[in-house]
């Protein structure tokens, strides 16, 4: 972690400019763009399309547009090193065909024809509008890099996106098993929070950082249903709280979308058998938006209409969002008066 740190250290400085006042101007540009950002994923984040594996792509993106133009879109996951990796490839190969190139130059030339398939949004009407890109990863250097290519295909006009999410939720063994990120990272809140401030750098501030996980998971105690259904409920809220608490303390992430289970790792659960099996408890996320006013939270899992969002809004009204994933994919038009019923928008 140590050598990563290092390499961001490294990869950052070539950014810095030689003047202090040039350096001074540039971050408060850089917080007016980010406070812009952060307003324009409030206001639409009432009903947000969850971010699904090879679902929300952005055709399926560009249909949900045309049904609703306020609701908040999430894009497939992206995993970290697949970006960092073609960036650096594609760097290296423009210095070697092009020696006398500045850093800057390099930045601004490198090919970037692949990395497009992962980061390139629609360009037909309607544009996409508040969207935010999911990434997946457990290394602060590829999260850096992973942002860093973000704003570079930003500036080219391929993106452009509302926010970067951090994936802490996903329970797949590929992810969270293999991979060692996904859901698996609630286990390492410490290791979240360096994520994020590797994320909030590697955009230069301009973009906010979210979070979506889980309640826990079942990390501590294997998981059968009826040990579950006896576990003390104040251990376990306590430790989201700890790593709600931990992972909002370096002051970059508010915003945390939670699915309301945990999520289970200890067992071959597919990711089909940890969205039905693990038990719902809304009241949990119910009580973070009590406990954590300074805290922005929208509660996924189980939503499959406009009239159960509306029920989530009137039983907890400090909640941020409902987001749901499964009931667009199979009846997108269901959700045709979301900006009239959640946003009061004709």
């Amino acid at each position: 972690r140590k050598n990563a740190i290092g390499v961001l250290s490294t990869t950052a400085s070539f950014m810095s400019t030689s003047s202090s006042s040039q350096l001074d101007s540039g971050e408060s540009l850089n917080k007016d763009v980010a406070q812009q950002k952060y307003q324009e994923l409030m206001d639409s984040s009432k009903l947000q399309l969850a971010p699904m594996m090879e679902y929300t792509d952005r055709h399926f993106r560009h249909v949900v547009r045309l049904i609703s133009s306020k609701t908040l879109l999430y894009t497939e996951m992206v995993a970290a090193n697949a970006l960092s990796h073609e960036r650096r490839a594609m760097m290296e190969e423009y210095q070697t065909q092009n020696p006398h190139a500045t850093s800057s130059e390099v930045r601004d030339n490198y090919s970037a024809q692949y990395l497009t398939r992962y980061l390139s949004q629609g360009m037909v009407e309607p544009l996409e509008g508040p969207s935010v890109l999911q990434l997946g990863g457990s290394s602060p250097e590829q999260l850096y890099e992973a942002a860093q290519t973000v704003m570079d295909m930003t500036n080219r006009g391929w993106c452009d996106y509302t926010a970067i999410n951090l994936n802490c939720g996903c329970p797949s063994p590929k992810v969270a098993g293999k991979g060692c990120f996904g859901a698996a990272l609630m286990d390492d809140p410490k290791l979240v929070s360096e994520l994020t401030k590797a994320l909030h750098d590697g955009c230069e501030g301009k973009l906010p950082i979210t979070v979506k996980c889980r309640i826990g998971t079942d990390t501590h105690e294997p998981f059968t249903r009826n040990q579950y259904l006896e576990l003390d409920p104040e251990v376990e809220y306590s430790r989201l709280c700890n790593f709600i608490e931990e992972v909002a303390s370096n002051n970059i992430v508010t915003d945390f979308s939670v699915h309301a289970r945990i999520a289970v790792l200890q067992k071959s659960f597919s990711p089909a058998d940890n969205r039905k099996i693990p038990p719902l408890k809304y009241q949990v996320v119910h009580r973070l938006v009590q406990d954590y006013p300074q805290l922005t939270f929208t509660l996924n899992g189980g939503i499959d209409s406009l009239s159960q969002a509306q029920q989530q809004f009137e039983a907890c009204p400090g909640l941020n969002g409902v987001m749901t994933g499964r009931a667009w994919a199979a009846d997108p038009w269901s959700f045709a008066m979301a900006d009239k019923l959640l946003y009061e928008f004709d």
